[in-house]
């Protein structure tokens, strides 16, 4: 249900609105739900195989963590462009890095040394190389064992080097939306003539296949930012909200290959509706105390996802996966006050003294 203090205004406005405050309502309480969702989805491929993919969209799940970097990675950037009238690249570069490197190496630090969940070197290598999507399609998804949950890492990695240099020489905000409407196009198309060729774990895995749900979220903010009265109104009408819930879940139900081919980019316009409809309404079992506190720790509830289902593994089968999300929350709360806070709270003291070195010494 949405908050009460926005229900009188337009549901345009009201989502104009909201992606100009500091912390754009919903993000974090989806980040959390997808966060556990994919937790959920390993911890019942690990004991229930039979029922791989179903009950816990998993899959979809990933994809909207890639539909909401792509909407505050490209919004962030046309903030920093409309204040500076640029855009700072290696600042966002340093922000990426400090915010997400330290959390990961704790990870492959403890893989190398405790070996839960087993994991070879490969896999280390090339989890911390940013290529474990590609590793996965040529030595077999069995083998990346437990790191499986890196390979959208790696094409997150990869979104991250290329966009912001598209963003900065296509100045034209219509065509940087066109060029991203055909490679949205190609990409789907690829993914679909890949699978239905047999290539099920390249359609799933590779950066060129799975990149456009997050071009999806770039396209979002452009659209947004420069020419809000475009988007169909229609979309941010409540009705759509249990329908778009149902359609995924019943996506959910498909056979894995089914799922991973056309399954996904098929629900994910479903999923767009969605996140733009908990940003725009606050819905409250988004904006609580405890779903912001999922959200902030969501990456490493992701990150220490399958250390959690080894350890309760370890410990005893628990059927209703409760145990595995205790033991990922815990897990991921000490990965975010121990590692992440830590060293974000570093990056930003060393970029702001960067910076005013520069103001200080521009010559330089």
């Amino acid at each position: 249900m949405p908050n009460g203090a926005t229900q009188s205004s337009d549901p345009l406005d009201r989502l104009q609105r909201n992606l100009r405050k500091k912390k754009i309502p919903g993000l974090d309480g989806i980040r959390g739900i997808a966060a556990l969702s994919v937790v959920g989805f390993h911890d019942q491929l690990a004991n229930h195989p039979d029922w791989f993919g179903r009950i816990y969209p998993g899959r979809f799940a990933v994809h909207v963590f890639f539909v909401i970097s792509g909407l505050l990675i490209t919004w962030l950037l046309l903030k920093e462009d409309q204040r500076d009238g640029s855009v700072n690249r290696a600042t966002f570069y340093w922000r990426r890095a400090f915010r997400l490197f330290p959390a990961l190496f704790a990870l492959l630090v403890w893989q190398l040394f405790t070996n839960i969940p087993p994991a070879s070197r490969g896999n280390t290598i090339a989890a911390a190389l940013y290529f474990a999507n590609y590793y996965s399609i040529f030595y077999g998804r069995p083998g990346l064992q437990g790191l499986a949950q890196t390979w959208s890492l790696a094409v997150e990695e990869h979104f991250y080097l290329i966009w912001p240099q598209v963003f900065v020489f296509v100045r034209n905000w219509r065509t940087l939306l066109k060029g991203c409407l055909v490679v949205v196009a190609l990409q789907i198309a690829w993914r679909l003539a890949a699978g239905f060729h047999g290539a099920h774990g390249y359609a799933e895995l590779s950066t060129e296949t799975v990149s456009y749900a997050a071009l999806v979220g770039c396209m979002l903010a452009l659209l947004l930012w420069h020419a809000p009265h475009r988007m169909p109104r229609f979309v941010l009408h409540p009705v759509l909200t249990p329908i778009s819930l149902a359609v995924i879940l019943a996506l959910g139900l498909l056979p894995a290959n089914a799922q991973q081919i056309w399954g996904i980019p098929l629900g994910l316009p479903f999923a767009v509706i969605l996140i733009l409809q908990a940003i725009t309404y606050e819905w409250r079992l988004l904006e609580n105390p405890v779903a912001h506190y999922l959200g902030h720790i969501s990456y490493s509830v992701y990150l220490w996802g399958l250390v959690a289902i080894e350890i309760v593994r370890k410990i005893g089968h628990d059927r209703y996966h409760l145990s595995a999300f205790a033991v990922a929350i815990a897990v991921g709360s000490a990965s975010y006050f121990i590692i992440e806070r830590p060293f974000q709270s570093l990056g930003r003291r060393l970029i702001s003294r960067s910076k005013e070195e520069v103001r200080a010494f521009p010559e330089h």
